[in-house]
């Protein structure tokens, strides 16, 4: 498991929520990191997974890791009407997927035990966490949580006991990671449970809440548990009233979310989902795969959305200063679209096309962007150090912008300008013109081309999210230095490209060898493979290269 957690490293340009916290763990009512500092964790709750499975992708984790900001997602994993009791192996496995792919992407994940009565089902919850702790109680990524919202039954007699047997049974197999314990009504009554407490480390109680309906009474519940020096996180809470219909409460949603910055309470909102209801963040028949424009996302979810983004301990976007944006590799996202500058088809060439296209993480869709002095950049794709060059040194409208050889031309040039908080237009020192996509077009590969400014134009603005600090230099992103992998993850094989000749090994996490061979400058891997996570290495003299590949 070790070497899982070395590979979701490789796989981020950037430092990531569990490379800076890393093992959680619970003192008096605070979560701390691994430096013995109060952390907050926020994301999103996926919906129960029998009814909406769409979401329980890698795509999805990873968008709501990328442009949602998440530190934490949950994973409901639902038990009766059709879920893990009758079918488990179908939805255990589309937990697996969510677990692994946040171990990927670095950030946390809640393996949520989802039903009301856990109660009748003491034996397959043991069960289920048991696998779960023998497969990923190695991982700092995994907090559990064995009972999603308990009927109004017995704290003392039936809930209390029924968390015991299965913590008992966790930790045979994993001693230290979070277990989030369901409390009594809906997992209101944090107050009693943390006057009787559970009797363990490293234990914190749940508390739901849905803001239209659970107002300040609920609040000093809660406040009255973290007196008594209990630990609280909140796995599921809306912004709706507690039918997660209804009126988006954006007042006390707001009141809440003071309320938990002020106790360092970590929470999820509940939830991805594309369904009627006013709670669910996604309207109907929005991709498995992210990349969702705003129209897309329902009030709810653009509410938590931009809560999320604006408190991500990660820095995102840099803030405007004298100096402009820092060095840097950055993801350029469209504000219209959400999708982000990308050069065609990961072409080394010069005049390859510049366009849109959904975020998948490659290389051509990165950034690295260097103060040239007097407020300009170049700004050069990081998979071939080619540069952001308007074809033709043209001033025209309309003119195409593609990848070139740097030269240090205006044409080459860049001005960076705040247009609104986290937005930014793109104007070339040549013509005074903006980057612009074709249109105002919405699709992927949409082509980039530059047109007068007009700052009313979401199409001409960009948010800069940065992935990890400081001038890359050109050598080590050359084709002759590293190793491209496309597509990652793949439904059929990888293409793996490195310039020169070169030997490969693949291998599952285990370090068994599954396939191995040899090429020049690419080389086709994996096609055999079944879904899951694999070990990729790469040799080339004394230059060795390890990557993981994701099979769907």
């Amino acid at each position: 498991m070790a070497l899982l957690l070395c590979m979701s490293m490789t796989l981020s340009n950037g430092q990531t929520i569990v490379q800076q916290y890393g093992q959680l763990r619970v003192s008096g009512n605070r979560i701390l990191d691994k430096n013995g500092q109060a952390i907050q964790l926020r994301g999103m709750s996926l919906y129960w997974s029998q009814w909406i499975p769409k979401y329980y992708t890698y795509n999805t984790i990873k968008w709501l890791r990328d442009d949602w900001k998440v530190t934490v997602v949950r994973a409901a994993m639902a038990v009766d009407n059709g879920g893990y009791a009758t079918n488990p192996t179908a939805e255990k496995n589309k937990v697996f997927t969510v677990i692994d792919a946040a171990i990927s992407l670095g950030i946390y994940v809640i393996v949520d035990f989802h039903v009301h009565e856990a109660q009748n089902y003491r034996t397959q919850a043991q069960t289920f966490f048991r696998e779960v702790a023998q497969k990923y109680g190695n991982t700092p990524n995994v907090l559990y949580e064995p009972w999603n919202e308990p009927f109004d039954v017995s704290w003392a007699n039936v809930i209390k006991p029924y968390h015991e047997a299965v913590i008992s049974t966790i930790r045979q197999y994993d001693p230290d990671n979070i277990i989030i314990c369901g409390t009594r009504f809906y997992s209101q009554e944090v107050d009693e449970a943390a006057a009787n407490p559970i009797n363990q480390p490293n234990i914190a109680y749940t508390l739901h809440y849905y803001a239209d309906t659970h107002r300040q009474y609920l609040r000093d519940k809660a406040q009255s548990a973290l007196n008594r020096n209990r630990a609280l996180f909140v796995t599921e809470y809306g912004t709706t009233g507690a039918s997660g219909d209804g009126t988006v409460n954006e007042t006390e949603t707001k009141a809440w979310w003071a309320f938990l910055d002020q106790n360092k309470v970590s929470h999820a909102n509940w939830s991805v989902a594309d369904i009627g209801e006013s709670s669910a963040a996604l309207q109907s028949g929005a991709s498995p795969d992210g990349g969702w424009s705003l129209s897309q996302i329902k009030p709810s979810g653009q509410l938590v959305r931009t809560e999320l983004r604006a408190k991500n301990p990660l820095t995102t976007t840099p803030p405007p200063a004298t100096g402009g944006l820092a060095n840097g590799v950055y993801r350029i996202t469209a504000r219209h679209s959400g999708k982000s500058l990308d050069v065609a088809g990961y072409s080394q060439t010069d005049g390859a096309n510049v366009q849109q296209y959904t975020y998948s993480g490659g290389t051509n869709q990165q950034w690295s962007v260097t103060s040239l002095g007097n407020g300009q950049y170049s700004i050069r794709a990081v998979h071939s150090s080619k540069s952001l060059d308007v074809s033709g040194a043209s001033t025209a409208d309309n003119a195409d912008i593609n990848q070139w050889t740097y030269s240090g031309g205006n044409n080459q040039r860049w001005k960076i300008e705040t247009v609104s908080t986290g937005y930014y237009r793109i104007v070339s020192v040549n013509s005074n013109k903006c980057v612009n996509v074709v249109g105002g077009s919405t699709a992927d590969a949409a082509s980039i081309s530059q047109l007068t400014c007009n700052s009313s134009s979401n199409s001409q603005q960009f948010q800069f999210q940065l992935l990890s600090s400081g001038r890359l230099p050109a050598e080590a992103v050359s084709m002759e230095e590293a190793v491209q992998v496309y597509p990652n993850p793949s439904t059929g094989s990888f293409t793996v490209r490195k310039g020169g000749s070169f030997t490969f090994d693949v291998n599952d996490v285990s370090g068994k060898a599954l396939q191995s061979g040899q090429g020049v400058d690419q080389a086709t891997v994996g096609s055999n493979l079944a879904p899951g996570f694999y070990i990729l290495r790469v040799q080339s003299g004394r230059d060795v290269q390890v990557l993981k590949l994701i099979k769907q």
